[in-house]
């Protein structure tokens, strides 16, 4: 699921999902989740997909930052809108 996250690969992300892969799970040495991950290259469609299927969009990584944060960070101002429309 990270590395479909990574890649842009929505369809594969459905999948996964669709099969049970755990979308909360902290991972590596920054704790990022695969949404947090989603924000950070900018993949709509993934946060979208993500957040249909339940991710905790208030999660913390290892320094504090929600997928919000990373959205920031990034400047990805229709992921930022939706993620706060959403909740975060």
């Amino acid at each position: 699921l990270k590395k479909a996250c990574e890649k842009g690969y929505v369809n594969i992300v459905k999948y996964l999902l669709e099969h049970g892969a755990n979308l909360n799970n902290k991972m590596g040495r920054f704790g990022m989740t695969v949404l947090m991950i989603a924000c950070d290259k900018g993949y709509k469609d993934i946060v979208e997909c993500l957040l249909e299927h339940d991710a905790d969009i208030n999660i913390k990584d290892n320094d504090g930052n929600t997928s919000l944060s990373y959205a920031r960070t990034s400047n990805y101002k229709n992921i930022i809108k939706y993620l706060i429309e959403h909740g975060a």
